[in-house]
């Protein structure tokens, strides 16, 4: 959807209210401290636009990850993944690679330790989880080495 300039009736209609999907608020002329706002709105935005296919610990156990629904295009197919759980305890004391792939327009979620590697086929690197002792001791985004080519 082609974003679209909004009339100076809406802009005055969107003064003081907050959008439903970031949490943003729409701040009237003259705000001050500006730069509170700014930083609060840049958040909100990276936080929201950040959130597809993010891995992170489960709260409900120490060596399970979740992987947030979300949408993407792999080789020129989209893929939609509804999101789930990763139960990672197979990886003790090694780092789990967990990547997203499509078979038949259907989105999965692979696993594998360092030793094997990544994927050779087309795949979209989600993070690098590192179990110690039992316990997920950290969670490496990828994700954003793929989409910006590092």
């Amino acid at each position: 959807m082609t974003p679209r300039d909004l009339t100076p009736e809406q802009v005055q209609q969107l003064i003081n209210t907050h959008d439903p999907a970031t949490g943003l608020l729409y701040p009237p002329a003259g705000l001050q401290p500006y730069h509170d706002w700014l930083i609060q709105t840049l958040h909100r935005l990276a936080s929201n636009s950040a959130a597809d296919l993010r891995v992170s610990l489960s709260a409900s156990a120490q060596t399970d990850c979740i992987v947030a629904p979300g949408r993407a295009s792999l080789d020129g197919t989209e893929i939609a993944y509804p999101g789930g759980t990763l139960a990672l305890g197979a990886y003790n004391n090694d780092t789990a690679l967990v990547w997203l792939e499509e078979d038949g327009g259907v989105a999965s979620v692979g696993v594998t330790d360092t030793a094997s590697a990544w994927p050779t086929g087309v795949h979209l690197k989600l993070a690098e989880v590192t179990l110690v002792s039992g316990v997920i001791t950290g969670v490496l985004d990828r994700r954003f080495e793929t989409i910006f080519k590092v």
